[in-house]
């Protein structure tokens, strides 16, 4: 399972968003309030990515950024602001974090966001419904799978729901399978995959 650290200086915000990963298969094994607290809590815990709010008081994430950048260049900071100074943001290009997400996050885009970042191939369980179907139904693929899938001209809605780590090979194969199927306007093998919801 993917592991992450939220850090904000709203505890409101660091609470919901913790709530939100952790409902779609996400684990929240560190929250902070300011800088200084998310490169403990990296130091502590590595986790596979950091989601870093810039303007928080006393140490930034600017601090964090820099701090966390020194103790491993490689990891993957993703910073969620609602804005920040223009000085600030020199700094922050300067460091490259891996994406800038402004607030307010789209759960969906954020969960994507960070399976594409941290290379994440567990998969994880998807809710769709077709454009001449008025049901829903939910399947388990990889995130590449994922990403074919939801390009798919018959889909009206996709979206993730969590992580499923029961069965993977096995599952892949077949959900494969039922992607190129799909690809070719054959749906039978998906729609046998799939669950109503």
């Amino acid at each position: 399972m993917t592991s992450v650290i939220v850090i904000d200086d709203s505890e409101d915000i660091v609470y919901s968003m913790s709530e939100l990963l952790e409902i779609h298969g996400i684990n929240v094994i560190g929250k902070g309030y300011n800088g200084l607290e998310a490169v403990q809590l990296y130091n502590k815990f590595h986790p596979d990515a950091v989601l870093l709010d810039m303007m928080m008081p006393e140490y930034d994430g600017l601090y964090a950024l820099k701090e966390i950048r020194k103790i491993n260049p490689k990891s993957v900071i993703l910073i969620v602001t609602g804005g920040a100074s223009p000085s600030m943001n020199d700094g922050v290009e300067t460091l490259q974090p891996n994406k800038i997400i402004p607030k307010p996050v789209d759960v969906n885009n954020l969960v994507q966001t960070i399976l594409v970042e941290t290379n994440t191939t567990m998969p994880f369980k998807i809710q769709y419904s077709f454009k001449d179907d008025s049901k829903s139904y939910t399947c388990v693929m990889t995130h590449d799978q994922y990403k074919n899938f939801k390009e798919l001209p018959v889909l009206q809605e996709c979206k993730i729901l969590k992580n499923d780590e029961q069965n993977i090979e096995a599952y892949k194969q077949e959900m494969q399978k039922a992607l190129n199927l799909a690809a070719e306007n054959d749906l039978t093998h998906i729609q046998k995959l799939s669950q109503l919801v």
